[in-house]
């Protein structure tokens, strides 16, 4: 199975050899889970390897991101987390290893002929062959990674980085109990352009005008309650947005959140309540204000929300009065787009939604 593994990953780093500008970057990392007075005793040893692409002006948002780097990452972890005994489950929790493939933006915050200090943001998907435990419950998460550290250029072909690096593991409440599982540590490495570094564009102008944007939006997902294992619930948001562009890679904006849970069912029935729920219990209305990136047609939304009417007595036991969502959108031309988020209360993940929406008024 290694053995194929290594072939896919050379068959698909083959084209390196042919362009400026692509690279291939190797990382070993040292690492914790955290809180680290709990597990200071399981270190984490990992390697990545990244392929991607310099990207050079040749859109707008590529130089007003100082040209950052985008690609995949492919990460193994070796978690020595083998003997812990959970004191709430009363479980041993044998993490073994763990794979992640997760899509990224490298960008620089400064950005020097010799010396760089940048930062990665990547989202994308992890497989734990052993995730059946109170961490995560299941082989398939969601791999969230953050990462900063300086980059020294040592010629037209090689990097040498050092970075600290934080990663999250989450099955996003498809299956509880799902503490999730985060990790901080160094990582280091190089970066190889086979065929050198792209030419930067730098003088060429971007025509701009700031624009308003009215949008609808749908998004869907599915949860297992933490109140009553084993009972699934249904998810939905309807939201109607506005948004300002005051740059070509800002917005900001805000909207009202049409939201229904079925967990608030599961709550009633959990509190022997169920003669008095009604349909309008499943509901709620939230307002949020939100900040939104710009990468051409890839866009990433953060939004605060505060419930103004939550008309049910019984509500899930992580509900918060306010919730976050961070999201990830692509737009399929002006008008539709499609998406993956999280909605959040506290610390506490909600669901994952899948949503579809559509530009409705621009001007």
């Amino acid at each position: 199975m290694k053995k194929w593994w290594l072939i896919a990953l050379f068959a698909f780093a083959a084209p390196l050899l042919s362009a400026q500008g692509l690279y291939l970057e190797p990382g070993f990392r040292y690492a914790h889970h955290l809180p680290l007075p709990i597990y200071a005793d399981y270190p984490v040893y990992g390697a990545d390897l990244r392929l991607g692409w310099q990207t050079d002006g040749s859109e707008a948002w590529e130089k007003f991101f100082n040209y950052p780097l985008v690609g995949i990452d492919f990460r193994f972890e070796h978690h020595t987390m083998k003997d812990y005994f959970d004191e709430e489950s009363q479980k041993i929790i044998d993490l073994g290893n763990s794979y992640a493939v997760f899509g990224y933006c490298n960008g620089h915050i400064i950005k020097r002929p010799k010396f760089q200090f940048d930062y990665t943001w990547g989202i994308g998907m992890a497989y734990w062959p052993k995730g059946h435990n109170r961490l995560v419950s299941s082989p398939v998460t969601v791999h969230l990674n953050l990462d900063f550290g300086p980059v020294f250029k040592l010629n037209e072909q090689f990097d040498l980085y050092v970075r600290a690096v934080f990663s999250h593991a989450s099955n996003g409440a498809l299956k509880v109990p799902n503490k999730g599982i985060n990790i901080l540590g160094a990582q280091t490495g190089f970066r190889y352009f086979p065929k050198g570094r792209a030419s930067e564009i730098r003088d060429r102008d971007y025509p701009f005008e700031k624009y308003n944007l009215i949008y609808v939006l749908d998004g869907i997902g599915v949860r297992e309650s933490n109140t009553m294992l084993g009972h699934y619930c249904l998810g939905n948001t309807f939201e109607i947005g506005y948004s300002r562009a005051f740059h070509p890679c800002f917005r900001y904006g805000g909207g009202i959140d049409v939201l229904y849970t079925g967990e608030n069912k599961i709550m009633y029935a959990y509190n022997h309540a169920e003669k008095q729920y009604k349909a309008s219990d499943a509901f709620s209305i939230a307002p949020y204000i939100a900040g939104e990136l710009c990468y051409g047609n890839f866009i990433g939304h953060l939004s605060f929300a505060y419930y103004v009417w939550q008309p049910a007595e019984y509500l899930p036991r992580h509900y918060q009065r306010y919730y976050e969502r961070l999201s990830f959108r692509y737009n399929f031309g002006k008008m539709f787009f499609a998406g993956v988020g999280m909605k959040v209360h506290a610390t506490k993940i909600d669901y994952i939604e899948w949503t579809v929406g559509a530009n409705l008024y621009k001007w």
